[in-house]
């Protein structure tokens, strides 16, 4: 499971604080994986992804299909 967050480096890792902190009340352990993707020059890839899936898919829902 995991979750996807896109910002500058401050406001990313700030959630990941605010959220490791909410959770520490609940237990002796925290544990946290990050991966980063770090591009200069692009901003809104997560809803460019989606954009782009959604293209894909109404390009196969219009595509006449063959048995």
């Amino acid at each position: 499971m995991f979750t996807e967050i896109e910002g500058s480096w401050d406001e990313v890792f700030d959630v990941v604080k605010r959220a490791t902190d909410a959770v520490a009340p609940f237990g002796s352990r925290i544990s946290l994986v990050i991966k980063a993707d770090i591009r200069a020059g692009y901003e809104g890839e997560i809803d460019a992804k989606v954009e782009r899936l959604e293209q894909a898919i109404e390009g196969v829902s219009g595509a006449a299909i063959k048995y």
